[in-house]
C-alpha cells in the first residue's frame, strides 16, 4: 500500500489514525511536530500522503503546508488536514496553499479511510 505521514501533537489522535490506516495495509510514519515532519519528508521520498493537524505548537497550519510543498514537488503527493477548526476562511486558505482535503475532528474512521483511499489511489477509489 502507501507510505503515509501523520503529524499531530495529540498522542491519542496519532494512535487512532495510525490504527485505522495501518489496518488497511498502509505504512504509517508519525511525527508530533511540524519541524520533525519536514525532516521526515526529506528523508523518506516514498511518502505519498501527509495527514497534518492544523493547530499545533511550532510549525503548523498554512506554514507547514507551504514548507511541505517546497520539499514534495511531486504532483502526486497529497496533504489532508485533520483539525477541529471549521471556519470556512481558514479551510479555504489551506486548500489554496496546497492542501488536498480537510477533515474535521472528531471523525469516523470509515470516512477517513475512504478519503485516504481517494487521495492515494484515485483510480481505485472511483
Amino acid at each position: 500500500m502507501s507510505s503515509i505521514l501523520i503529524v499531530d501533537d495529540s498522542p491519542a489522535v496519532l494512535k487512532i489514525v495510525r490504527l485505522a490506516l495501518s489496518s488497511q495495509g498502509h505504512e504509517i510514519i508519525i511525527c508530533q511536530t511540524g519541524e520533525s515532519a519536514l525532516e521526515t519528508l526529506k528523508a523518506n521520498p516514498n511518502i505519498v500522503l501527509g495527514i497534518f493537524d492544523f493547530n499545533m505548537p511550532g510549525l503548523a497550519g498554512v506554514d507547514l503546508i507551504r514548507e511541505t510543498k517546497k520539499i514534495k514537488t511531486n504532483s502526486k503527493f497529497r496533504i489532508l488536514v485533520l483539525s477541529s477548526e471549521s471556519k470556512s476562511e481558514i479551510i479555504s486558505k489551506a486548500l489554496l496553499e496546497g492542501a488536498d482535503g480537510w477533515f474535521i475532528k472528531p471523525f469516523k474512521n470509515e470516512e477517513l479511510i475512504k478519503k485516504v483511499s481517494e487521495l492515494v489511489d484515485p483510480d481505485v477509489a472511483n
